[in-house]
């Protein structure tokens, strides 16, 4: 079952927020999903966008932490309808970030996957609405399906007036090709809530349009391709990265493991910290590689033998570049390892070879 939120601010939540006691209903009785009315002190409906969204957004700081996960995403909500697709997904991100019940990730995990969708980015989509599915109930659930099936080729051929009217922004242009797997074909897609990471702190800058790629390595030695082992490793370079450097959050905007998977950092819609300053990091995309490629003795005996990566990685990674080159119109000459943008071994000289061989070879 899932926990129902009893504070005030859940009855903001206009988007099919469950009905009934905030008691958890008996085990095994079916879970009702009624639409509740907005309480009085929420924006009337009748305002505009703007003004509900700058409602929302003055209340924020004034908030107790129990009510912040509601708010932010009542407030993602009204960033999705006004087609603001990244100040939604920090919305989302940020109610992920704290306090919060089962059913608020439901809704946030379904809004990241929208404010996605808005931008056209099914395969970054598809992880989000999965994980949604796993928890939402009532028409949300339906909708969800009905993304999931559509960003997978599938259909549907006809829907209901009400729900085509719903999705609308979500559904622009041909569905993808039922013949051709979307987002990064070499593995999965690891969103942030399933690696539990950290929201984002507010000492961050918005991303100009990415002109460059910077391929990165951990400078750890990374022998397992195990899950749970790559969540500890991402989530330790976010914990280091925000507390000992004092960043807004971890420094790279994609991590791929040894198994090829593609771990979710940074919005891309946020300037990334990795490159070496903010000259460096401005349009800049961070891209890292879990593992020590580099031999590193003056750290001790277990740096000093520098690892290769993995050929999941390397497939991963060709495959991430390229897509993100197609999404931005990145040249191919802006892929860069990061040492020829300062003075540093980093990412290693397997890297330093794929680099050279995608901008010279690769059509």
């Amino acid at each position: 079952m899932f926990a129902i939120p009893c504070s005030p601010l859940a009855l903001a939540l206009v988007f099919g927020i469950l009905a009934g006691a905030c008691a958890a209903p008996p085990k095994g009785a079916p879970v009702t999903w009624d639409a509740l009315e907005a309480p009085t002190f929420s924006p009337p409906g009748e305002w505009p966008i703007g003004e509900r969204i700058a409602y929302w957004e003055e209340k924020l700081p004034y908030l107790p932490a129990q009510d912040l996960s509601e708010a932010r995403l009542r407030l993602g909500e009204l960033y999705l309808d006004h087609e603001q697709s990244s100040a939604a997904r920090l919305s989302f991100y940020s109610a992920l970030g704290g306090p919060h019940s089962a059913m608020e990730e439901g809704y946030a995990e379904y809004g990241v996957a929208r404010s996605y969708l808005l931008e056209g980015k099914t395969g970054l989509a598809e992880p989000h609405l999965k994980l949604s599915l796993r928890i939402l109930q009532g028409p949300e659930r339906e909708e969800a399906q009905v993304l999931l099936d559509w960003s997978q080729g599938r259909g549907p051929t006809a829907m209901v007036a009400s729900l085509k009217a719903r999705l609308a922004p979500y559904l622009r242009g041909a569905p993808p090709s039922s013949t051709v797997q979307t987002g990064f074909q070499s593995g999965e897609v690891i969103p942030r809530s399933r690696w539990r990471a950290k929201y984002l702190r507010s000492n961050h800058q918005p991303m100009t349009r990415p002109y460059r790629i910077t391929i990165h390595h951990t400078a750890e030695p990374m022998v397992s391709s195990g899950l749970q082992a790559s969540i500890a490793e991402v989530r330790g370079l976010q914990q280091s990265h925000q507390q000992e450097k004092g960043w807004a959050d971890i420094g790279y905007h994609f991590l791929i493991d040894r198994a090829g998977r593609v771990f979710e950092g940074r919005d891309l819609k946020v300037q990334g910290a990795h490159a070496g300053n903010d000259s460096l990091n401005r349009g800049n995309i961070g891209i890292c590689l879990l593992g020590n490629f580099h031999s590193q003795p003056s750290r001790g005996s277990v740096y000093t033998r520098a690892q290769s990566p993995s050929s999941l990685q390397i497939q991963g990674l060709d495959q991430l570049v390229s897509q993100l080159r197609g999404d931005f119109k990145i040249a191919r000459n802006q892929i860069k390892a990061h040492g020829e943008l300062k003075e540093t071994q980093c990412p290693g000289g397997a890297l330093r070879i794929w680099v050279q061989s995608y901008r010279r070879v690769r059509l």
